[in-house]
């Protein structure tokens, strides 16, 4: 494997999976995002897209490709189903020998292990938390907690501005960084807008919330979601080296999404960056020096 963070996109789509033929080219399932490198693995939410990934280190696992203590870090936004349902059949789960890390938001009530598990039970779901044969691991994340990984990796936490507790998160080491900030509306308090470009600032890559444009939004306003305008705004403000916009609308096909990327390529000006609507599929590999 190549030095450097491998980021792939396994579900782009917002709220519900989108399985038809004219969405295939931006993809299906809901969000899911792999950071890999060397010495570990980071997964971004647990919708739909998981569980290819799952298959994926499960095959690596029966090939002798993955080690044993090798734990695979899953860190959630929030609870809401399109950000979770992929984790109820996630094979790594049902995988003994393999070391599961979950991380997600906890309330002043229950831990993150306490909201999750009432998901993944009947009459919910049949198969429950308990029948899982992996080793699991729950941590608790909260605004400004920082988590250190293998490889001198970093996991910094910001809350977001979303229902129903929410938090964004930022993978770094040395001159990488992911910015992975599903869902989040940047609305317009400035006070968090400031928040959000200083925990963004420099990243080499921002993964931006954007089911909407700058039209659409004023029929959603608070619902906890930003229009790709604003990802674009972000972009500049924190000077990233890449922008991807993701949790497409679930009834947006490929044609729509096309027109609205080449707006927003159209939009960025003299801008550095490059920025891209994400590809379920797509992966780009973020080199050790910094372009």
């Amino acid at each position: 494997m190549e030095e450097g963070f491998c980021v792939r996109f396994w579900g782009t789509r917002g709220s519900m999976a989108a399985p038809y033929r004219d969405r295939m080219e931006f993809g299906g399932n809901t969000s899911c995002v792999s950071v890999d490198w060397p010495e570990g693995i980071v997964v971004f939410d647990g919708g739909t897209g998981i569980m290819e990934l799952g298959n994926r280190l499960k095959a690596a696992k029966s090939k002798g490709l993955w080690r044993e203590d090798q734990a695979i870090h899953i860190f959630v936004s929030h609870l809401h189903m399109d950000h979770i349902t992929g984790l109820f059949m996630f094979p790594c789960l049902f995988e003994k020998g393999m070391a599961v890390e979950l991380y997600g938001p906890c309330d002043v009530k229950r831990s993150f292990r306490e909201r999750f598990w009432p998901a993944m039970n009947p009459p919910f779901w049949p198969v429950t938390m308990a029948q899982t044969t992996a080793k699991v691991t729950w941590h608790d994340t909260e605004d400004k907690d920082i988590w250190n990984l293998p490889g001198e990796v970093t996991v910094r936490v910001m809350k977001s501005n979303h229902p129903n507790n929410c938090v964004i998160y930022r993978l770094e080491r040395k001159k990488q960084s992911v910015v992975y900030g599903l869902d989040c509306e940047l609305g317009d308090d400035e006070e968090f807008r400031k928040r959000y470009k200083e925990f963004a600032d420099d990243c080499r890559m921002l993964i931006f919330d954007a089911p909407y444009d700058r039209k659409e939004y004023a029929k959603v306003t608070g619902f906890g979601h930003s229009f790709w305008q604003q990802g674009l705004e972000m972009a500049k403000e924190c000077r990233a080296e890449r922008l991807y916009i993701s949790h497409h609308e679930w009834g947006r096909t490929d044609r729509q999404l096309k027109d609205m990327e080449r707006a927003a390529q159209a939009g960025a000006g003299a801008w550095n960056g490059s920025v891209a609507f994400a590809r379920e599929g797509t992966w780009v590999l973020l080199k050790e020096a910094a372009v």
